[in-house]
């Protein structure tokens, strides 16, 4: 065991784990590339501030669970522990922001957290997002949970639905918050230390509380449909009907609030089944672009954590098509960088063994590396004017010419 270890919380994604990666990122890019959203990086470190006023100082991510420290300069600057900010600031510093018409985007990267670590959360994880902007309808919120239950219908992961709630336009979420607080002020003293400091600077997150003391004592607070304004009911009653018409399988769950204070009518949370662990989850924030210094916008989006979305996705055998290229001798060696190179114009994989080791322990190796076919050199190959192709999965080979083998392998291959 080496001297240094990885931090913990952190972890690393080993050769054998990224193909599964690959296939689910593929599938998703795949997938909003259809819907005509283009990608948009931003970096990992922005201003402490841009968290504290969007996610919300009282919310567990920016009281407890943010990364923050100050530059050379004093500066106080955070490592993204969400997407949604950070893609706010960038459409609003862009020429996006100046553009009529909608804006599509989405972005994929790590971000980071200090919560305590278990299977399948980390300090450092991934997470994909999708985000909308100028968009008023609910049709735009509709097309986000299309967007989300195509992904996983894609990925083969079966037996999902959606909550969905809504928290009202601004004026409608106001009037919920008061009775939040006139509700929980005969329990107050029974919730948690969080919850009680909740019940005072954002009411509304007490409903988010993990704590089952908590759900228990809350469950009984009144719907927020009691409180909606005429706009706003109608708005939720088109959305439900959209998801009617595609198909897509919902729960209208009246506690749904999400954790983040920036959310203003939908919200939504995806499930598997008979698991209590959300695959992802979104909203709309019409406010948001507006609080952070651009002009009114609405807005809505998603996000999926693709460390809890890989737990689900069956693990796939890895398609074989990679070549191993084993060679005896010098003339053969020279051949086979030749024929390696002809093989890469064809875009097949090629690792090409130089160790002049005994054929039996090349072929060894290949079937460890997860290669599907070797081609095996020698001087009675070159006399012959051919080279062997075997089949690591099958163990059958046979002889194919020399003069274009790259095809000849490659159709093979496809075969």
């Amino acid at each position: 065991m080496g001297q240094y270890k990885k931090v913990r919380g952190m972890h690393d994604i080993m050769p054998e784990e990224i193909e599964k990666w690959h296939f689910v990122e593929k599938i998703i890019s795949e997938t909003v590339n259809l819907f005509n959203y283009s990608e948009l990086r931003t970096p990992v470190i922005e201003e402490q501030a841009l968290f504290e006023r969007s996610v919300g100082m009282e919310t567990d991510i920016v009281s407890k669970e943010m990364y923050t420290f100050q530059d050379k300069k004093g500066r106080k600057l955070a490592l993204r522990p969400e997407g949604t900010a950070s893609t706010v600031r960038a459409y609003i510093e862009s020429t996006l922001s100046s553009l009529d018409g909608i804006t599509r985007l989405y972005y994929y990267g790590p971000m980071f957290r200090y919560d305590r670590p278990q299977k399948g959360r980390y300090r450092q994880f991934y997470q994909f997002g999708v985000e909308l902007f100028g968009g008023a309808s609910p049709f735009y919120d509709g097309e986000v949970i299309e967007i989300l239950n195509t992904i996983i219908s894609n990925l083969g992961i079966k037996d999902v639905y959606f909550d969905v709630n809504t928290l009202g336009c601004k004026d409608c979420k106001s009037r919920y918050t008061e009775i939040i607080k006139e509700y929980v002020l005969s329990i107050r003293d029974r919730l948690c230390e969080d919850c009680k400091v909740r019940s005072e600077k954002s009411p509304l997150r007490i409903m988010d509380c993990k704590n089952p003391v908590c759900g228990k004592l809350t469950e009984n607070i009144p719907s927020i449909q009691g409180v909606l304004c005429q706009e706003c009911a109608d708005y939720f009653t088109t959305l439900l009907g959209y998801l009617q018409k595609k198909g897509i399988e919902y729960n209208v769950r009246s506690n749904l609030v999400r954790g983040l204070d920036y959310y203003t009518k939908t919200v939504f949370e995806v499930f598997l089944k008979e698991d209590k662990n959300a695959i992802a989850a979104g909203g709309r924030y019409d406010l948001l672009v507006k609080e952070l210094g651009g002009k009114e916008t609405p807005a809505v989006g998603f996000a999926i954590g693709m460390e809890r979305l890989l737990e689900l996705v069956e693990k796939k055998a890895p398609v074989r098509s990679k070549v191993y290229i084993i060679s005896m001798g010098e003339q053969a060696k020279q051949l086979g960088l030749k024929i390696s190179g002809e093989l890469r114009k064809e875009k097949i994989p090629v690792e090409m063994d130089y160790d002049e080791k005994s054929l039996k322990t090349s072929l060894k190796r290949a079937d460890r590396g997860g290669f599907g076919w070797s081609v095996i050199l020698g001087e009675r190959e070159i006399e012959k004017g051919v080279i062997v192709l075997k089949n690591m999965v099958t163990g059958t080979q046979q002889e194919v010419q020399r003069d274009n083998c790259a095809q000849t392998i490659k159709n093979i291959i496809e075969r």
